[in-house]
């Protein structure tokens, strides 16, 4: 059926969720089209049935009311008598044989009545029960004796006495009843229509979902991300949710992927300080006559070994945490200068050794608002980037710039250095977790300096841009707000 794959188990939901939800959308949807159809033709139906009994007794109605204001008009002429006459002049007219004509007062008495349609006892002691009207009324006495609808129409004609005009219509009830029975005997195919129709439109309606489950269950029965749900060709919701849908897949076989990757060079580049490591503990312990001093030495490129190892897994820790936002920044306000004072100074000594030229220049009274620890973590890691990869007698130069009137950002802050540079085909992985182009691989380095960069400014809403060519340097760029 169109609503199992819809998930058989949606049956079996928690007993405090309502009776409605515990059924399969599929259900719902047909028992509602269902419910709304029927209530349409059953509104329709009213308002036809409505209409019908309006204009079927409208014409008697208008006939009542124009025989009882000629009745009056006689009566005013010449009494009852004249009233009597007037009737029995009109009695070969069929319609006018149908009318009930009586004259009574307040009270109820009978002063003349004219009954050639045989209305019984019960049926004329109602229309004498009537409340006498004002000026006109209609007086709606029901079903008489012999079943036909009856009504009469009151006038009062002087201050004590009252003309009232009655008939029936057999004819009206037999049209009613007989659409009573049609409605009764449709009730079924309407039923019918409307469950058939509900079924062909909940499955034409879920079947871009089926295919969404039926994706789902694929990718969980063989673990292949690779599988993509068709999009529907008629654009709506569920074709959106197919393509959100995919792109998701999308993002999620490019994680996959990604951690795959990532883990293969976490294992590569751990092989060798791990290697180191065991190597030289093994050494140590084996070595019987060796002395204090090698010991010594054996035990610091122990721990320069695991120092690169708690390096490397401590750096994809900080950019997981920026990337998830779990970290908590502590911003305060900081001048650009002295922030990068601190940093420049740590690498001064690196520089001078390579004949590196290392300036900077920053206005003094640019300040921003960011966590100064963090912030200098992603300025070390360019200016290690720029130191190692900047030839001898080159220069490094860290600059800003305040940006008064730009509206996201507040200042940017550039590295620059005339070393190597990155070839234009690796300028958007640059900022992958341990990826390492061809030309740096010339130097020592986890690939992981640049994607922390990055997520250290992301975290603060910055953004960062590389702008480099090949054997003519790079410049980094960071905007922050």
């Amino acid at each position: 059926m169109f609503f199992e794959s819809t998930s058989s188990a949606s049956l079996a939901q928690a007993s405090s969720g309502s009776f409605w939800t515990r059924y399969p959308l599929g259900w719902r949807l047909v028992a509602g089209y269902a419910v709304l159809f029927i209530g349409s033709v059953v509104v329709l139906g009213a308002l036809a049935y409505g209409l019908l009994i309006y204009f079927l007794q409208q014409p008697d109605r208008a006939f009542m009311e124009t025989q009882a204001r000629q009745l009056v008009a006689t009566y005013e002429d010449g009494g009852p008598q004249a009233l009597r006459r007037m009737l029995e002049r009109n009695a070969s007219d069929e319609q006018v044989q149908e009318l009930v004509v009586r004259l009574t007062n307040d009270q109820g008495d009978t002063f003349f009545l004219h009954n050639p349609d045989n209305w019984q006892a019960p049926d004329l002691d109602r229309l004498a029960a009537a409340n006498p009207p004002d000026t006109a009324s209609w007086i709606p006495l029901g079903a008489a004796q012999d079943q036909d609808p009856i009504e009469a129409f009151a006038l009062r004609i002087a201050p004590d006495r009252i003309l009232q005009v009655g008939m029936d219509a057999p004819l009206s009830d037999e049209i009613l009843r007989s659409m009573k029975w049609v409605f009764l005997v449709s009730a079924l195919p309407v039923l019918l229509i409307a469950l058939i129709g509900g079924m062909l439109l909940a499955h034409r309606a879920l079947r871009p979902l089926r295919t969404v489950v039926h994706t789902f269950e694929t990718i969980i029965e063989t673990g292949d991300v690779g599988k993509r749900a068709p999009v529907p060709e008629v654009q709506g919701e569920f074709a959106q949710l197919a393509h959100l849908f995919n792109q998701m897949l999308d993002r999620i076989e490019r994680l996959v992927e990604g951690m795959r990757t990532t883990l293969d060079n976490v294992a590569h580049d751990l092989r060798t300080p791990m290697t180191r490591l065991r190597g030289q503990a093994e050494l140590a312990v084996r070595s019987d006559a060796a002395s204090e001093e090698e010991l010594r030495d054996a035990l610091a490129d122990t721990l320069n070994a695991s120092d690169a190892v708690l390096d490397v897994l401590e750096t994809i820790l900080n950019v997981a945490e920026m990337e998830t936002g779990t970290v908590s920044l502590q911003r305060s306000h900081i001048a650009v200068g002295d922030l990068a004072a601190t940093v420049v100074d740590a690498y001064q000594f690196v520089a001078d050794e390579k004949d590196i030229m290392l300036t900077t220049d920053i206005p003094q009274t640019l300040l921003v608002q960011v966590d100064a620890g963090r912030m200098r973590q992603a300025l070390a890691n360019l200016l290690d980037n720029a130191v190692k990869y900047t030839p001898q007698g080159g220069c490094v130069t860290v600059q800003a710039t305040a940006l008064p009137n730009n509206d996201t950002y507040a200042a940017r802050l550039t590295v620059r250095d005339t070393g190597i540079g990155i070839p234009a085909h690796e300028q958007s992985r640059i900022w992958d977790r341990l990826y390492r182009g061809d030309q740096s691989r010339t130097e020592r380095g986890l690939g992981l300096g640049l994607s922390l960069v990055q997520a250290i400014v992301q975290a603060h809403e910055g953004r960062v841009e590389v702008e480099s060519a090949t054997n003519e340097g790079t410049a980094i760029h960071i905007w922050l707000p």
